[in-house]
């Protein structure tokens, strides 16, 4: 279930040793700050902890956490911006602002999306230029259409994938889940798939410590190629 509150207790505590995209140092602190209590806040994190989209950390959790006022720069952005706070992080939703507000198809949206990482080519003049047009054209004002395109270029490099993203926090959940639900079963087949790294098998040692879980020796008469 995506429900389970242990699963989340462990994430947000950053107990997160062994679990898939989560166990890094700065992931750690990130989950949190964030205090994840919710699959959508996964999500996030996978998509926020990037090279790029890490200069949204503070201005996302400012205002999850209601320090800072949420922006969507008009009320028809509202239903595509709100589960971010008004803060840009996935490329899906460059191309949803696009379709909403200058009225592009979703081919042309994804030209959009290719073009935001190419900042100064001509085709993202050109995609200025129609976004612009477009925006107008749907009744929007010109200062409006130009901060939302200013956004939406300042977004460049900085985007994620959200389906990737989804895909990610998915795999980490299931794993987060068994860690909190089934140690046993985790440590065992943590063990067994760290087969290239000592120093990984060693810190899974500790870990399993934690949990109460021992690591009887090796056995000619009892062990498999598995750890078990």
């Amino acid at each position: 279930p995506l429900n389970d509150a242990k699963t989340y207790q462990l994430i947000a505590s950053g107990d997160t040793f062994g679990v898939f995209q989560l166990e890094s140092d700065g992931m750690i602190s990130l989950l949190r700050k964030m205090k994840v209590s919710t699959f959508e806040d996964i999500v996030a994190a996978n998509a926020l902890y990037r090279p790029g989209p890490m200069e949204n950390i503070p201005l996302y959790l400012a205002r999850k956490f209601h320090q800072e006022p949420i922006d969507y720069m008009h009320e028809d952005l509202k239903a595509i911006l709100e589960p971010t706070y008004g803060v840009m992080i996935y490329q899906e939703q460059i191309m949803q602002v696009a379709q909403k507000m200058a009225g592009f198809t979703m081919a042309r949206a994804d030209v959009l999306r290719k073009a935001v990482s190419k900042k100064g080519s001509r085709l993202m003049q050109e995609m200025e230029s129609e976004f612009i047009k477009g925006a107008l054209a749907k009744g929007y004002e010109e200062k409006l259409a130009h901060q939302v395109f200013d956004t939406i270029a300042k977004f460049a490099d900085y985007g994620f994938n959200r389906s990737h993203s989804v895909a990610y926090a998915l795999l980490a959940y299931q794993i987060a889940y068994l860690k909190a639900n089934y140690p046993l079963y985790f440590f065992a087949a943590f063990l067994t798939s760290e087969q290239s790294s000592d120093r990984s098998k060693l810190f899974g040692m500790q870990e399993m410590r934690k949990y109460g879980v021992s690591l009887l020796p090796p056995s000619v008469n009892h062990c498999n190629e598995r750890f078990e």
